[in-house]
């Protein structure tokens, strides 16, 4: 093989971070080898892939081709040579790399893979993974070590990162879109309900056909059909994009259910239903986005209210219990109701519906699965036909930061 010459061999090799006693000319250490390196070394010559073999302080003992072709240098040029002239060391945080870290790694010789950076003999550098094994030779300790080159991937990883970086931008976007549009929508949305409510109860006097009170009636229902489709999609963005998370503060589990109570009175009041609950102000406080919490909580209670039966009843209830597995306590909050019930059949596809994130057609249930599941709780339903429905949402009271995905 013919030698490759570096044009400035002092500036390639000079060790990173180590001092090095040897002279920095490669063709220097090259000719002192025989004064340095033991005569006997591991045979690594037959191997396919790029092997070296190390003294246990940094000498280079012997290079197969493969690595001496990595490195774009002669093998008799490396033997003999320090390996901080070839090698970046391995960094510690807030410290500069260091040769003596990666040489200790390396002799701890377990398998385990190391990643650091080669510096060729033409002055170019390429990011490698070293994996090493400590062999006895004739009475010595030899350090041999397998070379990669992970180019290929830290471009992947580089990729992967690129990509997600854009993903979460797009998905900031699309919720500001989203919100825009549901802004854009709130405002016809509202006066068309109100002008059909003002006309279904004939508020500026009779209407004279009762088809009209009919049509009005189905305007209002429709419309905030809409508006609440809207807002389900609104709320299925910031899940997927864990924007759903991003204002955790303290807050107060009951005035959380009272808001949500109120907000359904007037369709609970049309079917008659009574509502109530055990929540007393300021009796669990909590640590979450608790925004987001009420919309779900409200998404339990509207199903709550639409599948009741008339003058059934809707029944809040919460505690605090500890969790086994943790410091962490856990809330339990029950939102019970006695309507018709589901079947098993009907569980059966609903439970489908949440471990599939069917969050658009299920009344909600999947998009309130999908935020407990995100803080780590979780949502459990129990039913029988004419029996009525419990749902149990359980959810850390302090949200320790972190996405469960």
């Amino acid at each position: 093989m013919t030698n490759h010459k570096p044009q400035n061999p002092s500036r390639v090799f000079q060790p990173l971070d180590v001092i090095v006693t040897e002279p920095t000319s490669i063709r220097s250490l090259a000719s002192s080898a025989g004064s340095h390196v033991e005569a006997a070394s591991v045979d690594i010559g037959i191997s396919p892939d790029p092997l070296l073999s190390l003294q246990p302080n940094g000498t280079i003992l012997s290079v197969n081709q493969r690595a001496a072709d990595m490195f774009s240098c002669h093998a008799r040029l490396m033997t003999g040579a320090h390996i901080g002239a070839f090698l970046e060391g391995l960094s510690a945080p807030g410290e500069r790399p260091s040769i003596e870290r990666l040489i200790s790694a390396l002799l701890v010789g377990d398998g385990t893979p190391i990643e650091t950076i080669a510096h060729k003999l033409n002055g170019s550098s390429l990011p490698i993974e070293i994996t090493s094994a400590v062999v006895n030779q004739e009475g010595k300790s030899v350090v041999v070590a397998a070379l990669r080159d992970i180019t290929h991937r830290k471009h992947n990883e580089v990729a992967l990162t690129t990509a997600k970086e854009s993903a979460e931008r797009a998905n900031v976007a699309k919720l500001e879109f989203l919100s825009q549009l549901s802004h854009e929508l709130r405002t016809p949305l509202a006066a068309a309900i109100g002008f059909a409510e003002v006309m279904r109860d004939e508020m500026f006097g009779p209407l004279g056909i009762k088809l009209y009170q009919t049509y009005a009636a189905d305007i209002c229902k429709s419309g905030r059909q809409l508006a609440d489709v809207v807002e389900r999609i609104i709320d299925v963005t910031r899940l997927e994009g864990r924007m759903a998370l991003a204002h955790t503060r303290m807050a107060d589990l009951g005035e959380i259910v009272e808001r949500v109570m109120e907000h359904y009175a007037a369709a609970a009041a049309i079917q008659g239903i009574r509502m109530t609950h055990n929540l007393r102000r300021g009796s669990i406080p909590v640590v979450l986005d608790d925004d987001t919490l009420e919309k779900m909580i409200g998404h339990v209670v509207d199903n709550a209210i639409t599948y009741n039966r008339f003058g059934g009843k809707v029944e809040i209830a919460a505690s605090i219990e500890a969790n086994d597995d943790s410091d962490v306590r856990q809330v339990l909050m029950t939102v019970t109701d006695n309507g018709p019930g589901f079947s098993t059949e009907q569980l059966k596809t609903l439970q489908t519906a949440l471990d599939t994130n069917q969050h658009i057609n299920n009344g909600g249930f999947a998009l309130c699965s999908a935020f407990l599941h995100l803080i780590g709780g979780h949502l459990s339903i129990c039913s029988a036909p004419n029996l009525g429905t419990t749902v149990t949402l359980t959810f850390p009271q302090r949200y320790d930061g972190r996405w469960h995905p």
